[in-house]
């Protein structure tokens, strides 16, 4: 046997393995940060809505009389404000998202009221103190939690 030039069996093999092993590596680090870039960006879409739901919040107990908070809608995943514009007049906003579960706890003067029950708020005379959780709805574990206090200067006439 003077032509020696090809590969052996266990040549090939052993750079089979080691070529497999390298590409499942590679593979599993591929995979694992395409899941985290998907659950930051949800993260991300969660915190806006919450800044935008508190600010809607802060607003409408600045600006507003009287206010109801509920939470809402299939398995309590929304929130309904009711607003009286007079004494025969409503007007409702709620704050939804397909992908998400909104659930809200809140303090008014010491007194624990949590989500089903309206929670009836006079703004001139209640401050409150507010817990906001939104889910993911794909995945429960990815969720983010604010807490906040809506309060009004009270006073002469305010």
């Amino acid at each position: 046997m003077r032509d020696e030039r090809g590969l052996t069996l266990v040549e090939v093999l052993a750079t089979l393995t080691i070529l497999s092993i390298v590409s499942l590596i590679i593979w599993s680090i591929f995979f694992q940060g395409i899941n985290f870039s998907k659950k930051a960006t949800s993260k991300n879409v969660m915190i806006q809505e919450s800044n935008i739901v508190i600010s809607n919040l802060t607003t409408l107990h600045r600006g507003k009389n009287k206010y109801e908070i509920t939470s809402t809608g299939t398995n309590n995943c929304e929130i309904t404000v009711t607003t009286d514009i007079s004494n025969t007049e409503k007007q409702t906003q709620t704050f939804t998202h397909p992908q998400m579960c909104f659930e809200f706890t809140s303090d008014i003067k010491n007194k624990k009221v949590g989500a089903p029950e309206p929670n009836k708020i006079d703004p001139n005379e209640n401050d409150v103190s507010l817990t906001l959780t939104i889910k993911d709805n794909n995945d429960p574990t990815n969720k983010v939690t604010t807490s906040t206090y809506l309060y009004r200067m009270k006073g002469v006439g305010y």
